[in-house]
């Protein structure tokens, strides 16, 4: 079975489309592993998903266009596609989150701190009204008296 000229054009085509939707989608998971520098176990399991990710968009653009058979221009196809969103638009977009973040990180840390202020002075709150633990001890004490009582 033969395959036309147009449909290796629409494959060529379609594979830098692709190339630039995993792009796109690289960056949504770049956006989440700033969240979570340090949770190297997760950010394992993302990319993970990302590789999952390109090996189904690359199946189904074999699949649905070039009958299964797999041609090594449309990996470059898509290897291109993906650099011309990474080093233009992906570039500015990055430059966007950036500075976003930086004025976004200043008044989230002080809303934090504020939060966290309060969350802890409630819990010295309650505590202070169950006796900061005096009762646990001194039942405690009673309690070993009456055991020490009744073994005499």
């Amino acid at each position: 079975m033969s395959v036309s000229y147009a449909q290796h054009f629409l494959l060529a085509g379609w594979s830098v489309l692709t190339g630039v939707a995993l792009g796109i989608l690289y960056e949504f998971f770049r956006l989440l592993h700033r969240l979570h520098r340090r949770a190297a176990w997760l950010i394992f399991l993302e990319d993970l998903l990302f590789c999952l990710c390109c090996t189904a968009a690359m199946a189904l653009l074999f699949f649905n266009l070039s009958y299964g058979q797999m041609r090594l221009y449309a990996f470059a196809g898509a290897v291109l596609g993906f650099l011309l969103w990474y080093c233009t638009v992906g570039a500015l977009f990055r430059r966007a989150v950036s500075k976003l973040y930086r004025t976004l990180l200043p008044p989230c840390r002080r809303w934090k701190a504020r939060l966290y202020t309060k969350r802890e002075s409630l819990r010295f709150r309650r505590r202070a009204k169950a006796g900061l633990g005096v009762r646990r001890f001194w039942r405690k004490q009673i309690r070993r008296k009456k055991e020490n009582a009744t073994e005499s």
